[in-house]
């Protein structure tokens, strides 16, 4: 923890992001990490699958640790990057996904002031999302503040945050699924604590409903998540989420 002269105690966070060939994204995302409104120190971590592009000289080029993980998806590369982690509150972030200048600040404050909060998500937004973007990215934020609040966490996984000691007796992420990992992890964090919606905001990308279609791609999520909470596992035989660059 880093004590500030005029008072405020920041927590050291680290920031993780998988990428597999993500160049065209990652930048921008980096950039926006930097701009952060936030007195304490962020480290910031690629976690790259052997990207064929030039996702490492990019993260390399704004200051962040690189890691090699096997190309095994996203929750592997989590996992790899928060092994090497310093930072007391672990960030997971998407390479395509730009935080608001005040989303460090707004996890600091929430995880010191109520102890009871592990960890927690934000809302999200679309990057020069059209009308129905919008409608539909309000109405998966709706569903995920209810419920959350009703004691079912949900984490869609563009953007969540974990305290690091907690992550670790979670035993992270679970890498056999293959989609709702992240619920999977919200659910379980609430054996230690509370689970939270917090109201500041990233934006993401749209490229998979751009090129896998809104239908498919609802259909999908919907499908998953549904069988993911009758069954307690989403196959990877089954579900074939494919990386859309």
């Amino acid at each position: 923890m880093i004590n500030n002269p005029s008072g405020i105690d920041f927590i050291v966070i680290s920031v993780v992001i998988p990428t597999l060939n993500e160049g065209k994204y990652l930048g921008t995302t980096l950039r926006a990490i930097k701009a952060q409104r936030y007195g304490g120190k962020v480290e910031i971590i690629v976690s790259d699958s052997r990207s064929e592009d030039n996702t490492r000289e990019i993260a390399r080029k704004y200051g962040a640790k690189v890691v090699l993980s096997e190309k095994s998806g996203p929750a592997v590369g989590r996992n790899r990057g928060a092994l090497i982690a310093k930072g007391d509150i672990l960030v997971f972030l998407d390479a395509d996904t730009i935080p608001s200048k005040d989303l460090f600040v707004c996890i600091n404050d929430t995880l010191k002031k109520r102890k009871d909060v592990v960890g927690g998500t934000c809302k999200f937004l679309p990057y020069k999302g059209r009308f129905v973007d919008w409608l539909i990215y309000a109405l998966s934020n709706g569903v995920a503040r209810l419920m959350i609040r009703f004691g079912v966490p949900q984490d869609p996984g563009y953007c969540f945050f974990y305290r690091r000691k907690v992550f670790e007796k979670l035993g992270g992420i679970r890498g056999d699924l293959a989609l709702n990992e992240t619920h999977d992890l919200a659910i379980r964090s609430k054996r230690h604590g509370k689970f939270v919606y917090l109201n500041v905001p990233v934006f993401t990308s749209l490229r998979r409903y751009r090129k896998a279609g809104y239908l498919c791609t609802i259909w999908m999520y919907l499908k998953s998540t549904v069988t993911y909470f009758r069954t307690g596992s989403v196959s990877r035989i089954k579900f074939k989420f494919e990386p859309v660059r």
